[in-house]
């Protein structure tokens, strides 16, 4: 087995513990925003943390549910907003969440929150990021340019950071 190390200095949970987290994982994406709640909930973090999680099957995909569960019952958690593509019809995937949360994700950003992505960096970042600004367009009423505008300086400001593979 190869393995490969990459540091990412800058992702990691913001320094102010009342800073808004919201963390975009779909797979094994989530892995780090489950080190990311525990540190915040080691540190009593009083900022809410929102989590996006998808894959494909709820009944086989869900990784880290047990812990996840747990994090919510202790109010670490404070929103989850799941995607689970193969379990109806009609995929469904985080960036879909994103967009239906669009008006409360806005909220979040005007709150300062602080925006992570872990993943697949082919197709999912490149959606995400796209869900990202239309909901900074819609919700913020800007046009395509400065929604564009708007997430290059949450970038700028290490509000919203990628590690994405």
């Amino acid at each position: 087995m190869r393995v490969f190390l990459k540091p990412a200095p800058h992702f990691r949970p913001p320094a102010d513990d009342t800073t808004p987290v919201i963390m975009i994982g779909p797979g094994t994406g989530i892995a780090p925003f489950i080190g990311f709640l525990q540190d915040r909930q080691a540190r009593g973090a009083s900022g809410p943390n929102w989590l996006f999680f998808g894959e494909q099957r709820r009944a086989t995909d869900y990784y880290y549910a047990d812990e996840l569960a747990a994090f919510t019952a202790a109010g670490t958690l404070t929103r989850l907003g799941l995607a689970f593509s193969r379990d109806q019809r009609a995929k469904i995937y985080v960036q879909d969440r994103m967009r239906e949360q669009g008006a409360r994700l806005w909220t979040w950003l005007n709150d300062g929150a602080h925006v992570y992505v872990c993943g697949d960096a082919a197709r999912m970042a490149r959606d995400v990021d796209q869900a990202l600004r239309d909901v900074v367009a819609t919700y913020g009423n800007l046009d395509a340019d400065d929604a564009v505008a708007y997430v290059r300086q949450l970038a700028a400001d290490r509000r919203y950071v990628r590690d994405v593979y």
